[in-house]
């Protein structure tokens, strides 16, 4: 049976190594999802959740058409830091498809602030995934039924990340 998967990805706080190809992305995340269960799939666009500026912005702005964009708006009164802007709108998201009855649900975030939500939501019976940076403290891999890292600067272990469809990393 084919499950799908909402994937959310906050690229302001898990931006991909330099140089890497937004168009494999999709199909990376995906080869590494059917690594965790061969029936998962990614259920529509991933969603691309953040700030950026500069190269980062211009590349963002690049995304293939298989990524919804929800950038997060420079100027908010009541929440002027970007990066709590960030939180607050993963959170808004991660709740509309809780509220939706999506059952599994990929996170790709390094924000601590996810860290409460996702905790709760697992214990609502969604199966909830998290990549996360691979410097994460061990506390925030461990808020997920199952964790990925998202990166790494070690090319001996760069096959086994999750933007080259590595499987995920053995429970702590």
């Amino acid at each position: 049976m084919l499950r799908g998967v909402t994937v959310i990805w906050d690229y302001q706080y898990a931006w991909i190594p330099e140089g890497y190809d937004l168009r494999t992305l999709k199909a990376s995340i995906e080869t590494a999802l059917k690594k965790c269960n061969p029936d998962f799939f990614i259920q529509g666009k991933v969603i691309a959740v953040g700030h950026a500026t500069g190269a980062k912005h211009q590349a963002i702005t690049m995304l293939p058409h298989d990524f919804q964009l929800s950038p997060v708006q420079q100027h908010n009164p009541r929440t002027p830091d970007p990066q709590d802007q960030t939180a607050l709108k993963l959170v808004i998201e991660l709740t509309l498809r809780v509220l939706k009855m999506r059952t599994n649900i990929l996170v790709i975030s390094g924000n601590y602030d996810l860290i409460h939500p996702i905790n709760e939501w697992r214990r609502s019976n969604v199966f909830m995934m998290l990549a996360v940076p691979e410097s994460s403290a061990s506390s925030f891999c461990d808020c997920a039924n199952v964790t990925w890292l998202w990166t790494s600067e070690d090319p001996e272990r760069a096959a086994a990340t999750m933007i080259n469809g590595g499987g995920p990393i053995p429970p702590h």
